[in-house]
């Protein structure tokens, strides 16, 4: 896939690097002097891609990286109406069928998301959820994107209260679903009508969205 990654930082660099050695074609487009840590570093590496110095909101810039023979974009930049702006022109006058921006402010995302219909990452929510998960949970959470938003799954110990009483009894906590039981055997069953009946060995699985 030809793949133009506007933005080189510590997250950029990383996906560059990881996309260049999936055997995915990519360009990058920095602004002139920023980062050069990390644009030197993919110059002294195998990164086989092209590299152009420019402002990503420039459209003659974008032209200069590829934008319009890229099948994706992705934005990266520290600044998030730059992302922005840049996953618009992608959209609206390059028509590039798949975009994405990495957004910091929460607030911004759901705007970015809900008003313009555009793919985005929200780094500062996927961080929060992560470490809530860790603190509290363990590490068994399980994460599903689906479009622009990030799905969280937790399997949970049963209170021994709820030993042989229906998944529908079980109140989940704020902001999450109850999906379903997942069986001591390894099988999941979904939170139905009939509602399956918790068993000692089950976990009960919590639905969130985490971004």
């Amino acid at each position: 896939m030809n793949i133009l990654i506007v933005g080189c930082g510590r997250v950029g660099s990383r996906l560059i690097q990881v996309l260049d050695e999936m055997g995915h074609d990519i360009s990058v487009l920095e602004e002139v002097d920023a980062n050069k840590e990390h644009l030197q570093a993919l110059e002294d590496s195998n990164f086989s891609g092209m590299i152009q110095l420019g402002s990503p909101i420039d459209v003659d810039m974008l032209r200069q990286a590829g934008i319009e023979n890229c099948e994706a974009l992705v934005a990266v930049c520290p600044e998030d109406n730059i992302n922005i702006m840049v996953c618009q022109i992608a959209t609206e006058m390059f028509h590039v069928p798949c975009v994405l921006a990495r957004i910091t402010d929460p607030a911004r995302k759901k705007v970015f998301t809900q008003r313009f219909g555009m793919h985005a990452v929200c780094s500062t929510n996927l961080t929060v959820e992560a470490i809530l998960h860790g603190i509290s949970n363990g590490p068994d959470t399980r994460r599903l994107t689906f479009g622009s938003s990030t799905v969280s799954f937790l399997p949970s110990e049963p209170d021994v209260s709820l030993l042989h009483q229906p998944l529908s009894e079980v109140v989940a906590p704020k902001g999450q679903v109850v999906l379903g039981v997942l069986r001591a055997t390894g099988i999941m069953e979904l939170n139905t009508i009939p509602s399956p009946i918790i068993h000692r060995g089950d976990k009960i699985i919590f639905a969130s969205i985490a971004d």
